[in-house]
């Protein structure tokens, strides 16, 4: 059997088709004449031998083969080299098939002339059917998961919305003499609310993240800060259960560090909520290092707690999306199980990592590490500029703006007033109370509302529903921009439910407050632009800068100030201590609340920091109070000494 024979049948014995072409193409766009096909190209192709001999390939191609795949073969061909490619065809009955060409030249052994091509071509149909299912089942799936996240994205600004009008709803009740049973239910209600409103916020981050719209972004923030805006918040949740709560700052962590502050912010709460929820004895403690890890300056956060623990069989779940370590744990202390999950997510966004150790009984640690460098001093500088320009607000007649001032107590009111003032704003009214201003509306339009939230007598969330219903009777709707000393999260949409319409929180900086201003009255803010001072030494007690708001070197005006806020700093110290001796701790609440937001606009921010504490101790023993009253003294006695010797 001549050699010839011996090839032809081999290559029918393949299960891969063969066609072999002319090493010319009688044109680019035809392609070469076929010369042969073996058996298995009749068993693709639906075409005989006889049928497929003496023609170009064009005859299998249709409307959906690929046009530029078709041009790198012809390519080939006249560059005489080999191509692999994938192709779509059509057989005889003209139904579609996929396969894999291996097209290489073949050269004469003695010229070295290019007198063939062999294209060996394999079906690959099942493959690419297979593919194309797979996408679109991945389409599918991420079209469903975008839904998905659109939805409870929606749904969470939905029920933030009643969610946020019953706890201010029951935050008004709290605030009204009740019987205890009824107290008991309002609380309960409070709390309900705060738990599902945690749990609403939970959602909506997860939807953000999974539909990739939550962004890490990059900013100068103060860690210091950071800490403390988590232990006023928890502290209170540690205090009721007697816990141990510690916070250690190591000294080699900038003061000022450049990343994302409010999500780092919320890792930390994540972790020390969790912490204080599963721990009924024992205590809490939060660490912050900064060190350098392979070659990165990183931040090292670890919470540790002598909780409940976690067992073995439940570590590789613990971060997976709505897992708990045990049901029964979601039955007695609750929660969905987002908060890991999304404290896992925020971390690797950050480009960071979270792990942790625990034994069950003995308690859990969780240690993060995330990349952050020291902030640059020319962006904490850029932070920390101060606004200073006598009349920054710009494109209208300020002759004719007249401002309402709603606030009891004097040092505040008078910070206000100096600033609208500043701004050039000289029709300013001012009411101690919500009655006052009541009346004065009768009496009085004004462009806008400065409505302190805490009052004695009637509160700004009552007043300001009070203005908007005597407002609906004359058709008419004034600015109402809350500001107070609250910093729980969720306090912006308490206040705009209530039917305010901003938001500034104590103690009051001026460029938002210039900024806030100049966007209800119209305006634009301009202004000179001046670096703040250095940061005060930590042994002085009053941050001079914050005092000069109030005189503007008025030697006169200062001691006035002084006089002021130490006569209202006594009459709280009084109130104070009635509230421990009557066990009034709401009374208690509202005379810190007050403390504090005088010391934080005077700039005595380390009395401020006490007065915070105390503000969420009004249900703590009375042994605890006499601690808290001491270092309040204790504290008050440096700022008294201080403010007496400026004089």
């Amino acid at each position: 059997m001549e050699l010839k024979g011996i090839l032809s049948q081999m290559a029918d014995y393949t299960t891969d088709a063969i066609v072999i072409t002319k090493a010319v193409a009688a044109s680019r766009v035809e392609g070469p004449e076929i010369v042969y096909v073996n058996k298995s190209f009749t068993t693709l192709t639906g075409y005989t031998a006889q049928e497929a001999i003496g023609r170009t390939p064009k005859f299998l191609q249709g409307i959906k083969t690929d046009r530029k795949t078709l041009a790198r073969m012809a390519q080939s061909i006249e560059d005489q080299k080999s191509v692999c490619v994938e192709v779509l065809n059509y057989n005889k009955e003209g139904h579609e098939y996929w396969v894999e060409i291996n097209l290489n030249p073949i050269f004469c052994p003695h010229s070295n002339e290019c007198v063939y091509f062999l294209a060996t071509e394999r079906d690959i149909t099942e493959r690419k059917n297979a593919e194309s299912q797979l996408m679109k089942a991945i389409s599918k799936a991420e079209a469903a998961t975008i839904a998905k996240s659109e939805f409870l994205a929606n749904m969470s600004h939905e029920l933030r919305t009643p969610m946020n009008g019953i706890l201010g709803l029951a935050e008004i009740l709290q605030g009204i003499d009740l019987t205890d049973d009824v107290r008991e239910c309002v609380d309960a209600i409070h709390s309900s609310g705060m738990n599902l409103l945690s749990i609403v916020n939970d959602i909506l981050d997860l939807s953000k993240i999974e539909a990739k719209e939550l962004e890490i972004e990059k900013y100068p923030f103060k860690i210091k800060d950071t800490l403390k805006n988590i232990k006023d918040i928890t502290s209170l949740s540690a205090a009721q259960k007697n816990l141990n709560y510690d916070m250690n700052l190591n000294t080699n962590v900038p003061d000022w560090l450049m990343g994302d502050g409010k999500r780092i912010q919320q890792v930390i709460f994540n972790l020390v909520g969790n912490a204080i929820k599963f721990t009924e004895k024992g205590g809490v403690s939060v660490s912050l290092d900064w060190k350098e890890i392979s070659g990165k300056n990183s931040l090292m956060i670890q919470v540790q707690d002598t909780g409940i623990g976690i067992p073995d069989e439940f570590h590789k779940h613990l971060f997976n999306k709505f897992s708990q370590a045990d049901t029964s744990i979601s039955r007695k202390f609750g929660g969905t199980g987002l908060g890991l999950a999304i404290t896992k997510y925020l971390v690797e966004m950050m480009g960071g990592s979270i792990g942790f150790t625990s034994k069950v009984n003995h308690g859990t640690i969780f240690y993060i590490t995330i990349p952050i460098d020291a902030a640059p001093k020319q962006d904490i500088l850029q932070s920390e500029i101060k606004v200073s320009h006598e009349n920054s607000l710009v494109g209208i007649d300020l002759q004719h703006i007249r401002a309402l001032i709603v606030e009891d107590h004097p040092i505040n009111q008078m910070l206000a007033i100096k600033w609208l003032k500043k701004l050039g704003i000289k029709h300013v009214d001012s009411a101690l109370n919500g009655f006052e201003s009541l009346t004065l509306l009768r009496n009085n339009t004004y462009n806008f509302i400065l409505m302190d939230c805490q009052m004695p007598e009637l509160d700004g969330y009552e007043t300001t529903s009070l203005i908007r219903d005597m407002e609906k009777q004359m058709n008419t709707r004034t600015p109402i921009i809350a500001m107070t000393a609250n910093a729980m999260l969720g306090e912006r949409e308490k206040c705009l439910i209530a039917g305010m319409d901003d938001y500034l929180s104590k103690p009051l900086n001026f460029s938002e407050f210039q900024s806030c201003i100049a966007k209800w009255v119209g305006a634009t803010a301009t202004s000179n632009v001046t670096p703040e001072v250095a940061p005060m030494d930590s042994s002085v007690p009053v941050d001079l800068s914050r005092l000069n708001e109030f005189t503007e070197g008025d030697k006169e005006t200062e001691t006035m100030v002084i006089h002021l806020f130490l006569e209202t700093a006594y009459e709280s110290f009084d109130r104070l201590k009635c509230a421990q001796l009557s066990e009034e701790s709401e009374e208690w609440s509202k005379a810190a609340h007050s403390f504090k937001g005088a010391s934080g606009n005077l700039g005595a921010m380390a009395l401020h920091a006490i007065c915070t504490d105390a503000e969420h101790k009004g249900t703590a023993p009375r042994e605890e109070k006499d601690i808290i009253l001491s270092n309040l003294y204790a504290e008050f006695s440096k700022v008294e000494s201080y403010l007496k010797g400026l004089n």
